[in-house]
């Protein structure tokens, strides 16, 4: 995501907790700060795209090198990563304080999207932060949405992963009855992607699922942190949502037996693991 940002033209500060990253952007281009509070010194736009609440508060308010204290006056944050709303509007309106902005922007469409730079990225805030901050967006997405006051990109992105994993699971279920059954997989993906029961998931994940291909697109522990902010929130609005939380429950097992940074079209493998051949041996 930052090489594409640096490949558009835009001069770029960079930090991180790991090298490689770093070392290559530097390589291409790119200036490293040494902590994001030498990044905010320099910046008129500082973006996060991290995995976790805990990670995302302290890189921006609670760590004595934090970004947000250091933000200039008119500066935009923007967090890209999928945390809680709450967490959201607590940094909207700490940012509010010091005269800077602060948008929610969570992304869809996994490492591949990423590496691209065709991600649909959904963005919550000021509105004219958008407006100003939309070009550098539309360096890394193909699909770029203003969706709300601060925290509606966060909970747009939510919405997003109950269809991604209640997805996930009508394409294993899908799968599994095909193959008991004796249908060739990637016949059966073809068609179906061809059909009604077309997705992205069918068609992307269920052809590595034909080919047993479980590396990450997206990897579980990320999904179920999402289920888990997900589930939270609709607890507090009293949101029933069977189908989410069974899948929660699902790769609940894979985390439980170590697997937790395949792809998510590993749920298969708790299908097949429920439902064994005649001839399988326990």
């Amino acid at each position: 995501m930052a090489r594409h940002i640096l490949k558009a033209g835009y001069p770029l500060w960079v930090y991180s907790r790991s090298r490689p990253p770093i070392e290559a952007l530097v390589a291409e281009g790119a200036q490293e700060a040494d902590t994001p509070r030498e990044l905010a010194q320099h910046c008129e736009v500082i973006i996060s795209c991290l995995p976790d609440d805990s990670t995302v508060r302290k890189l921006w308010l609670e760590d004595e090198n934090a970004a947000l204290p250091q933000m200039l006056e008119g500066a935009i944050g923007i967090d890209m990563g999928t945390t809680s709303p709450r967490l959201t509007r607590e940094l909207a309106e700490f940012a509010g304080l010091r005269g800077a902005l602060f948008l929610d922007a969570p992304v869809t469409g996994g490492q591949w999207g990423a590496e691209a730079g065709t991600l649909t990225i959904m963005v919550g805030g000021d509105r004219e932060a958008f407006e100003r901050a939309l070009p550098i967006l539309q360096t890394m997405g193909k699909k770029v949405v203003y969706v709300g006051e601060s925290g509606k990109g966060q909970l747009m992105k939510l919405a997003n992963q109950i269809a991604v994993a209640v997805g996930m699971l009508a394409v294993s279920e899908a799968l599994l009855f095909a193959e008991r059954v004796g249908l060739e997989l990637n016949q059966v993906v073809e068609v179906l992607s061809s059909g009604a029961a077309g997705s992205w998931a069918m068609e992307n994940l269920g052809a590595r699922i034909a080919r047993r291909d479980f590396q990450p697109g997206f990897m579980i522990k990320l999904l179920q942190k999402d289920l888990r902010i997900l589930l939270e929130e609709a607890g507090d609005q009293h949101i029933p949502l069977f189908g989410t939380a069974l899948v929660h429950q699902l790769y609940q097992t894979l985390q439980a037996s170590g697997e937790e940074r395949l792809g998510t079209q590993a749920l298969t493998l708790v299908l097949e693991r429920l439902a064994p051949k005649p001839n399988d041996v326990w």
